[in-house]
C-alpha cells in the first residue's frame, strides 16, 4: 500500500527493541559472521518504529504518519532482516529520496560493494539514526531524507522544488518517500552524482540506474521501491 501524507509526527519513547537472550546470542554470532565477511561494517543505533496496533504504533491520523520509535542496534536490524523479518513488535522506519527529473525519470542507485545492501537497487536513504532525533524528542524523517539525498549523491534539497511526500507500507518495512523534483534532465542528474560518487573514498553507490517505469526494475529492488516508482511515474 502506498499513500500521500502531508507530514511525520513520530516520537522517541524509553526503551529499547524487545530481545530475549537466546535470540541475542544468535544475534551476536550473526554479526560476528556478518564482520568477519564485510570488515566495514559498522555496529551503530539505529531507530525503529513502534509496529501498528501496538500502543504507540505507527498510523496515519489526519494525513499525518504518527508514532513512536525506539533504538536498537544495526546488529540487531542486520539480523532481523536477515532472517525474513521475525515480529520483534517493531517496523523498519526510513527515509526515500525520490529524484525525479526534468523530463520524468527516477534516479535509483545501486548499493556498493562494502554495504550491508550490496548490489541493491532503490532511492537514496537510509536508516533513521540518533543523529535523526531533535531537541524535543522528536524524529525527524524528512531532514534524514534530505541528509541521506546530499551525502549519497551530491545533490541537495533546496535546489529542487518538493513536489509530495508519500509512505509506501511493504510489510516490515515503511518508506517515507519525499519527491524532489529537478531542473536536470537524467543524463544531466546521473552525471553530476557520479562525478560526487567518484570524489568520495568509500561512495554509497556502485551505479545508477535511470527508471522511467516500474517495469524497468527486478528483483534486486525491494517492493517499497517499486511502490514509490509506480505512485510517482504513474506506470
Amino acid at each position: 500500500m502506498i499513500t500521500p501524507i502531508t507530514d511525520v509526527n513520530v516520537v522517541m519513547v524509553p526503551g529499547s527493541w524487545t530481545i530475549d537472550a537466546e535470540t541475542r546470542a544468535r544475534i551476536d554470532a550473526h554479526w560476528a559472521e556478518a564482520i568477519a565477511d564485510n570488515p566495514k561494517l559498522w555496529n551503530g543505533r539505529v531507530l525503529g518504529a513502534v509496529a501498528p496496533g501496538l500502543p504507540g504504533g505507527l498510523a496515519i491520523e489526519g494525513g499525518v504518519l504518527t508514532g513512536t520509535a525506539q533504538e536498537g542496534n544495526f546488529a540487531d536490524y542486520l539480523a532481523w532482516r536477515d532472517w525474513g523479518f521475525p515480529e520483534f513488535g517493531i517496523r523498519n522506519l526510513f527515509g526515500s529520496a525520490l529524484i525525479l527529473s526534468s523530463d520524468g525519470a527516477l534516479i535509483y542507485g545501486v548499493m556498493g560493494r562494502h554495504t550491508a545492501n550490496a548490489g541493491r537497487i532503490y532511492p537514496p536513504g537510509g536508516n533513521l539514526e540518533p543523529r535523526d532525533i531533535t531537541p524535543d524528542g522528536r524524529v525527524h524523517v524528512i531532514g534524514s531524507i534530505e541528509m541521506e539525498l546530499t551525502e549519497e549523491t551530491g545533490l541537495t534539497a533546496e535546489e529542487a522544488d518538493v513536489a509530495s511526500t508519500l509512505v509506501a507500507f511493504d510489510g516490515p518495512r515503511i518508506s517515507v518517500g519525499r519527491i524532489f523534483r529537478f531542473r536536470d534532465s537524467a543524463a544531466d542528474l546521473v552525471a553530476r552524482i557520479e562525478a560526487h560518487s567518484a570524489a568520495e573514498v568509500d561512495p554509497e553507490l556502485d551505479g545508477l540506474v535511470v527508471v522511467r517505469s516500474a517495469s524497468d526494475l527486478t528483483e534486486r529492488t525491494p517492493g517499497y521501491a517499486h511502490l514509490h516508482a509506480r505512485a510517482v511515474l504513474g506506470r
